[in-house]
């Protein structure tokens, strides 16, 4: 029985309607609102200003100032855009809740609220989501979103009749106009230097930049609802003499791992002690095409180099797999990611990340050693050469403690939650450390399993490795990755890749020990891969193979032609 009574509820309606409502015209709700996203919201905006133009010194605080009054006419000015009487409160809410959003992950994990991030948000999966609500988000939305929002539904307008609005509101656009050019006139010096040698700030202009790229998101959505997929490299075909080995590759996308956490790279840590044991070749100074998931899977597996990638054209037109499926080889992908960012749309696939395992899984998601559930059975089946592509959950943050089982638990402390702020930043390192020991033991025993098929079946086997991208784990007050390319530190484009053969792969070893330390980033894969499966095609460029010279050393196996 509900201990409300009719009496109650109606004192309590009685005393809402009774408080004061704050009432104004148009303008007065527009300068209000443009304040409080100027003040509370841009805060990541203006401690990277203060610490680009020395605000806080007494010579550069006139330049404060109008910057101050600048961004503050600025939202006036966007605020009114939505001045129609029945849009106008319903587009400041919507406006409050994205800049309420995109400051909170600003400020929290220094992240930039782009396209690219916002790719990564449409595709991101529910455990991904999962692993950044926090009772934190919660309450910053309740005091920068909900709040503001009721106050704004409950303010009073003032509408006055419609040619004397009209002019009210391009008189305070005009005034906006006005302050906004003062502004910037009265310190144009300090504006185009600040702004010029420090163009990321543009990026953290809340939420205009995040707007703008929700726009431009949506639009190349909608124009690649009706463009078909271009074809690709469909005169691929094997030249291999019949009788050598049958050819199984593994690459293994990695997710989040960065080189500089890699002892096989010099990391004081030893988070490699059974890849350390292997014969196999690492590769030190290898890039990323992207700092996030969306761009650089799609990116390295197609014909574009990240000079001139354009992931409209890359997700529109057909790729490495592709490729390979073209020229006859079987090619399988094995997700225990949030999947492949269209770039396994044409082969066959397998999700394992919601696996009914309950020695691996658990909590909406996997550990990486379920990708080599029935591996070795998908490999049996395969009537001709192979690529299995394995796609890593890898280390992905900000829950690093959950990405491996407890006994790879090799550094402690670890940080367990997903809010930075939260950890001391040693113990942020425990987790992520954690995350490269248990990938060192999850490669390992693909290397295992494949050394074994080597041996018993007389396969020629190969695992190729890279990550998609690095990780920044409280560097410079950055967290996580997407940091636009041109901007970002090296540990999220500096990233581990590393290879391994099998003898039957006939590769010269002293010619593969020589390449290792060349620079080679994740352009390379494209012609790498088709280079080891002995296909021929136009698109296949021979010098970006990074396996081709140590080839022609040996050229029974026919592969050596491929250079020529």
């Amino acid at each position: 029985m509900s201990s409300t009574t009719p009496e109650s509820s109606s004192r309590l309606r009685r005393f809402l309607l009774a408080l004061p409502r704050p009432e104004s015209g148009t303008a007065g709700l527009t300068l209000a609102v443009a304040a409080f996203l100027a003040i509370f919201l841009n805060s990541a905006f203006w401690k990277a200003v203060i610490a680009a133009a020395d605000i806080g010194m007494a010579r550069n605080l006139g330049f404060g100032l109008s910057l101050a009054a600048a961004m503050l006419a600025f939202f006036v000015l966007l605020v009114s855009l939505f001045g129609l009487r029945y849009l106008f409160k319903p587009a400041i809410v919507v406006l409050l809740f994205i800049a309420s959003l995109a400051s909170y992950f600003m400020n929290v994990y220094g992240v930039v609220i782009d396209d690219t991030m916002i790719h990564n948000v449409l595709e991101t999966d529910s455990g991904e989501a999962s692993g950044l609500l926090s009772a934190r988000l919660i309450g910053h939305l309740l005091l920068t979103a909900v709040l503001p929002s009721l106050v704004v539904l409950a303010w009073r307008i003032r509408y006055r009749p419609f040619w004397r609005e009209l002019g009210i509101r391009a008189l305070t656009v005009t005034l906006a106009v006005g302050v906004l050019g003062v502004s910037v006139y009265a310190h144009y010096k300090d504006f185009s230097l600040v702004l010029r040698e420090h163009r990321e700030l543009r990026y953290l202009i809340n939420p205009t930049y995040p707007l703008y790229a929700a726009v431009d998101t949506a639009m190349q959505t909608a124009e690649a609802a009706n463009t078909p997929v271009a074809p690709l490299g469909r005169d691929a075909h094997q030249q291999r003499p019949v009788g050598t080995s049958r050819r199984v590759v593994v690459l293994v996308v990695g997710e989040t791992a960065r080189a500089a956490n890699f002892s096989l790279n010099g990391y004081a840590r030893d988070t490699n002690p059974r890849l350390a044991k292997r014969d196999l070749i690492n590769f030190p100074e290898f890039s990323s095409c992207g700092t996030s998931t969306s761009v650089s899977v799609p990116c390295m597996f197609s014909r574009l180099d990240r000079g001139d990638y354009d992931e409209y054209e890359a997700r529109h037109t057909e790729g490495l797999l592709d490729v390979l499926a073209h020229a006859g080889v079987e090619v399988l992908w094995r997700d225990n990611n949030s999947g492949c960012k269209g770039v396994c749309a044409r082969v066959p696939s397998e999700d394992l990340s919601n696996a009914d395992d309950p020695a691996l899984c658990g909590d909406g998601e996997c550990h990486d050693e379920i990708l080599l559930q029935g591996l070795q059975d998908r490999i049996d089946g395969a009537k001709g050469d192979l690529l299995v592509v394995l796609h890593q959950q890898g280390s992905h943050g900000p829950e690093y403690y959950k990405r491996y089982p407890d006994r790879f638990e090799r550094f402690t402390p670890v940080c367990s939650s997903n809010l930075p702020q939260d950890c001391d930043r040693q113990a942020i390192i425990n987790a992520y450390d954690n995350t490269i020991v248990y990938t060192d033991h999850v490669l390992d025993q693909i290397i295992g399993l494949l050394e074994q098929d080597a041996r018993q079946n007389q396969d020629a086997t190969a695992l190729l490795y890279l990550s998609d991208h690095g990780e920044s784990l409280g560097e410079n007050g950055l967290y996580l990755h997407g940091f636009p390319y041109a901007l970002a530190p090296a540990v999220q484009t500096h990233v581990p890749a590393l290879a391994w053969f099998s003898s039957e792969f006939g590769l010269d070893r002293g010619c593969l020990t020589r390449i290792a330390g060349n620079p080679y980033s994740q352009d390379n894969l494209f012609d790498s891969v088709l280079g080891l499966f002995a296909v021929r095609t136009s698109v296949y460029k021979p010098d970006a193979d990074i396996f081709g010279q140590c080839r022609a050393a040996n050229r029974e196996d026919g592969l050596g032609a491929l250079n020529q």
